[in-house]
């Protein structure tokens, strides 16, 4: 009879498995909130536009280089000249501005720039308070910028 009562006594009451589960959701909930995969994702997400919006500075450059120097209208233009296959798609939540300059120019004969620009939501960008990518064949530079409608040309 006493070995019996022995072998009921081992292992863990109640209250030690609670405990034991509330420090592992404290651990994991800090774990959550010092990775951030929300900012992971609009990382990635930005990364993308970043590579997207070179794509398409380098497929502009292209046209104008077979155009006279003159540059597409919109963004179609690329594919229909042959310069890119397909237009990128812009990530959820995200939309590429493709402006011919001066506005309302027609490709290939009176488009003297391109500017193209992205926002980018990762807290990398936006703190610093340039949360958009922007390309501008007048300079040739890739930069971040304030605003899309930006008048400040990339440094």
């Amino acid at each position: 009879m006493e070995s019996f009562r022995k072998s009921c006594n081992k292992g863990f009451t109640l209250i030690e498995l609670l405990i034991v589960i509330a420090i592992l959701g404290i651990l994991a909930s800090a774990t959550l909130v010092a990775i951030n995969p929300v900012d992971k994702i609009n990382a990635a997400n930005d990364s993308r536009v970043q590579s997207d919006i070179a794509s398409l500075a380098n497929a502009s450059v292209a046209y104008s280089t077979t155009h006279n120097g003159l540059f597409p209208a919109v963004i179609t233009d690329l594919t229909a000249s042959g310069e890119i296959k397909v237009v990128p798609s812009a990530p959820t939540g995200y939309t590429y501005y493709f402006a011919g300059v001066p506005s309302g120019c027609a490709a290939g004969t009176t488009c003297t720039d391109v500017i193209i620009t992205s926002p980018l939501k990762s807290s990398k960008f936006t703190t610093p308070g340039t949360p958009n990518w922007r390309f501008e064949s007048s300079t040739g530079k890739i930069c971040a910028v304030a605003s899309p409608a930006s008048t400040t040309a990339c440094p």
